[in-house]
């Protein structure tokens, strides 16, 4: 697969985010999006780029298939250990 998949935090007001950058071949998607919408937007914004898509999933302009997994939110870090006696 060609491209690369991004999320970024979406400010509608902003006007800043940029679905698509041709320097880096990265897709940029909201990081709000619920997983279930993901392949929808990543669908349309290749569409967008003149991509045919097939009826279902979706391909990179390259020919292969596009797999979207969940993405995991970043998990916070304490800088202290907890520590249980045992």
């Amino acid at each position: 697969m060609c491209i690369r998949i991004r999320y970024q935090q979406f400010d509608p007001l902003s006007g800043s985010f940029r679905p698509y950058d041709a320097g880096t071949g990265t897709v940029t998607l909201p990081d709000a999006l619920p997983h279930a919408d993901t392949l929808v937007a990543l669908r349309a914004v290749l569409e967008e780029l003149a991509v045919e898509q097939p009826e279902s999933g979706a391909i990179c302009w390259c020919g292969e298939d596009i797999v979207v997994v969940p993405r995991v939110p970043e998990q916070r870090r304490s800088s202290q250990v907890i520590h249980h006696g045992a």
